[in-house]
């Protein structure tokens, strides 16, 4: 199943190593579906932050490996 939603590469990271990313994010078109993968891991990803945009927008910021950061803008 495609993802609506769009996937940025604003690291600026090469293909192959941004390639992996893409296929997670593709996957996940919710907030449960990125709290139910950030729970899976061991120990869980936390986010770092939620940072409301306006009444209906939120940004969730999530710290990953390699000391890069996931940021999924929700509405």
């Amino acid at each position: 199943m495609s993802n609506p939603f769009p996937i940025e590469n604003r690291a600026g990271l090469a293909e192959e190593r941004f390639a992996p990313w893409r296929t997670l994010l593709r996957t996940q078109s919710s907030v449960k579906q990125i709290l139910d993968w950030m729970f899976e891991h061991n120990p869980p990803l936390a986010p770092a932050d939620l940072l409301a945009q306006d009444e209906f927008s939120h940004d969730l910021i999530v710290p990953v490996r390699e000391g890069y950061w996931l940021v999924y803008d929700c509405t």
